[in-house]
């Protein structure tokens, strides 16, 4: 009896033994990619995932193969970035104010008041800070870079935004829509085929915004493709033209931009009576457009950087 119960424990001891190095080995630190000098390990991707649980509620329901892609992608567009902004930086530093302002917007869902009450969120949700932070400060710097490099090839004409606003009948009433998408870029007219097709699969399958996680390459993709509200009068003519006949719910065909192709879907629609103010209305549609030509001049500087740098472990 007293030999049967010794082996017992031992057996026991030798078990725990063996799931503790299981463990361990499951979660040795590993380098899996690497950008010129930057590294992307296994725990890298372990904490992303964590991150993106936390802030992205798109995320619950997904397998561990697109748990990892979706993290991949993710810190792979971090470290493209901060590869390209330390050529004009000597640290990745920004003032707490500009950070609490991106906060604020990219998660208005979560009650945050001053850096220090988000640090004890990230605390809390055992959260790396330094991380954390890291990822807004290029987030930051970059929309900074991008502005400085592109800012003077911003091509708005004031008086024929003024005279077109002018020149189309006057509407009573202003409609706004709640648009998200999904933005991808292609080689040729077969990989275009093969990404549209497994686009459109996910998306039946899984969702809008889960298919936004996996496939888009625009910033808006860690918020499910979510864009925000915008004003039929703002969107450009091809896009006002792929949406017309949708109804909530419904996404575009792909539409051709200057870095590639974006699905259009429409979330919400609002329509209300509308108080003209020429003024107003003008510096509304220049915000607009200098918002999306920037948009439009980051993704391309970003699809040159990421054809251009040797990314080891893809």
């Amino acid at each position: 009896m007293y030999l049967i119960r010794k082996l017992k424990f031992l057996f026991l001891i030798l078990f725990t033994i063996f799931f503790y190095i299981k463990i361990s080995i499951a979660f040795e630190n590993k380098i899996l990619f690497k950008v010129d000098n930057e590294i992307i390990t296994t725990i890298d991707i372990y904490e992303e995932i964590k991150f993106l649980k936390i802030f992205k509620s798109e995320m619950k329901n997904l397998d561990d193969k697109e748990l990892f892609e979706i993290s991949k992608n993710s810190i792979l567009r971090d470290k493209i970035k901060k590869v390209e902004i330390m050529n004009f930086v000597k640290e990745l530093k920004v003032e707490d104010k500009f950070v609490l302002r991106l906060i604020k917007n990219q998660y208005p869902n979560i009650e945050i008041s001053s850096l220090e009450n988000f640090e004890n969120f990230l605390k809390k949700n055992n959260l790396d800070i330094k991380n954390i932070k890291e990822k807004f400060y290029i987030e930051i710097i970059w929309n900074n870079l991008i502005f400085q490099k592109f800012g003077g090839k911003i091509n708005i004409d004031k008086e024929k935004i003024k005279n077109e606003i002018l020149e189309n009948p006057r509407k009573e009433r202003q409609i706004e829509f709640l648009l998200s998408e999904i933005t991808f870029d292609v080689i040729n007219k077969k990989d275009f085929q093969n990404k549209y097709e497994k686009i459109l699969l996910d998306i039946k399958n899984k969702g809008f915004k889960k298919s936004a996680l996996i496939h888009s390459n625009s910033t808006t993709a860690n918020s499910g493709g979510l864009i925000g509200w915008i004003k039929e009068d703002n969107l450009n003519q091809e896009i006002k033209e792929s949406i017309s006949k949708l109804k909530i719910g419904e996404f575009s065909k792909p539409i051709r931009t200057s870095s590639g192709f974006m699905i259009i879907k429409i979330e919400d629609k609002k329509e209300y009576e509308l108080k003209f103010n020429l003024n107003e209305k003008v510096k509304e549609v220049i915000k607009f457009k200098t918002n999306d030509q920037l948009n439009q001049f980051s993704k391309m500087y970003f699809n040159k950087l990421k054809k251009d740098l040797i990314i080891y472990g893809l």
